[in-house]
């Protein structure tokens, strides 16, 4: 290694020579700095196909189906064929993603002129409620959420869209912002869990050779993402507090195919599921993909739950209070408290309110089943703390499948 490639040494490092006993803390420190900086400069390859964290390393790409820009049903392998390919996993709403796309970029504007061909593929949502975006709950919500992430990010790759049921994310066991290189003859070839710009592109040197120049991210004039604000932590007019840990319940939508201009989001206490007694937070979004505001100037909107007998839970029923000013897209929060006894399998729950957007205002009646049980496919809300994994611990019954069960 030339002399003027040579790292500078770590503020940790310098310390450390300047003591002449250093801390066996500190040389344990500077020594998982080290593995952390080897892997870095390393292609992150995973060699197995299983097990937690792991994504779906190498070996032929699975038989999956996915949809294009225009909601065409395509099958990846054969698009894939008789091309080094990049895939990458993201949406609108992984912070890292947002972070690291543009490097992602950078990478296609140099490979391309090698016959790679780059596609980003839009999955079921990281964090629900970055900038205010919120699970779609069918195939033309999500191809909608690609439109938006196409203008918002300005990006050059090619879309795809998973399907509802998540089927290329759980075939290839993809993270957040994963990305994978497919060789012409279909198969994975190099993967990381988490996009690694460095890494890829030193997969595709090896794969079709060096580049003739090395875009930054400088070069490509993409938009300077803000950090996103994260969700208030106190009460307003609309809003709720809502403590970290809460785990995302599953959604039924009575009619999944139709647009919901506004969406619930249901999440309980941890306590609520393994006995029976604690707070469920509904949380209702409009939709911003939608571009739909609340209408300030009629009646708020209201909510109606249904339990079964015996189950004690209040209140049943409540209105929204209203936003500030003639219009406002401010989630309306609300706590339902049960009060212990037999955790229901579900409940149902009814919203009435009025939905505008440029060109219409319209009342609107939603229907939903809130399934008692956590949502293991459903990110967790961006701005707060993993949830705990429920498992097997939820007092409930074993789920019976629904002939209108939420697509995921």
């Amino acid at each position: 290694m030339a002399e003027d490639n040579k790292p500078g040494k770590s503020d940790l490092q310098e310390i450390i020579d300047q003591l002449p006993d250093p801390p066996a803390e500190l040389l344990q420190r500077r020594q998982q700095m080290a593995q952390r900086q080897q892997m870095q400069r390393q292609p992150q390859r995973n060699n197995t196909r299983g097990g937690p964290g792991q994504v779906f390393a190498r070996g032929p790409f699975p038989e999956v189906q996915a949809f294009d820009e225009d909601g065409n049903a395509v099958q990846l392998p054969q698009l894939f064929k008789g091309k080094y390919t990049v895939l990458v996993t993201g949406c609108l709403t992984c912070p890292v993603f947002r972070r690291t796309y543009a490097e992602s970029e950078a990478v296609a504007a140099d490979y391309r002129e090698k016959g790679v061909q780059f596609f980003y593929i839009y999955k079921t949502l990281a964090h629900p409620e970055l900038k205010g975006y919120i699970s779609p709950q069918n195939l033309g919500e999500r191809l909608k959420h690609i439109e938006q992430a196409k203008k918002e990010l300005q990006t050059s790759f090619t879309w795809l869209c998973d399907t509802m049921d998540n089927d290329v994310k759980n075939a290839l066991r993809a993270g957040p912002n994963s990305d994978y290189l497919i060789n012409p003859e279909g198969r994975i070839v190099y993967s990381s869990r988490w996009t690694n710009a460095q890494g890829l592109r030193s997969a595709l040197t090896r794969a079709v050779g060096r580049s003739d120049s090395e875009t930054t991210v400088a070069d490509l004039n993409l938009p300077n993402l803000d950090r996103p604000p994260r969700p208030p932590r106190e009460a307003t007019a609309t809003r709720v507090v809502r403590p970290n840990g809460l785990a995302t319940l599953k959604i039924v939508p009575e009619s999944p195919e139709d647009t919901y201009y506004v969406k619930l989001r249901a999440e309980a206490e941890p306590q609520l599921l393994k006995t029976g007694k604690g707070r469920l937070y509904l949380g209702f979004f409009p939709d911003p993909v939608l571009g739909v505001h609340w209408n300030n100037l009629v009646d708020p909107m209201q909510y109606k739950l249904s339990v079964p007998e015996g189950v004690s839970a209040s209140p049943l029923e409540a209105t929204a209070r209203k936003g500030p000013g003639d219009s406002d897209t401010e989630p309306r929060e609300f706590w339902v408290t049960f009060d212990g006894g037999e955790l229901p399998q579900s409940i149902e729950l009814e919203m009435n309110y009025f939905g505008c957007t440029d060109t219409m205002c319209l009342p609107f009646t939603q229907r939903y089943t809130v399934q008692m049980q956590q949502d293991m496919f459903e990110g967790w809300t961006y701005g707060f703390s993993r949830p705990e994994r429920m498992g097997g611990n939820q007092q409930r019954r074993p789920q019976q499948p629904q002939q209108n069960q939420r697509p995921r």
